[in-house]
């Protein structure tokens, strides 16, 4: 399905305007509370989002063996989720192997 960003504008004249922008197959959109532009990238920089409470405060590593990504281990620092994942390698890299219920 097509992911669309709702932009909601409340102006000064108590109008409501809505603008909506279709995100690209490859692309997704983050709202990160930030003093400035360049400290919103910052944070979102190198994390990924956790899938139990949304939040970009968290910390992943992946483990190698014979220099082959096979594990990647997960914690979030606001929910204190943390998973591992087993990767497998496909014609695109090496992502995560989803178990039977992981797909549900």
């Amino acid at each position: 399905m097509t992911k669309y960003l709702i932009r909601k504008i409340h102006h000064t004249t108590d109008e409501v305007f809505l603008d909506a922008t279709k995100a690209k197959e490859n692309e997704t959109f983050v709202v990160v509370d930030a003093e400035s532009a360049e400290e919103a990238k910052e944070r979102v920089k190198g994390k990924k989002q956790c899938s139990n409470c949304g939040s970009w405060d968290t910390e992943y590593e992946y483990l190698f063996v014979n220099n082959i990504p096979i594990h990647l281990a997960f914690s979030c620092n606001n929910c204190n989720e943390r998973y591992g994942k087993e990767l497998v390698e496909d014609e695109k890299g090496y992502s995560i192997k989803l178990k039977a219920k992981d797909s549900e």
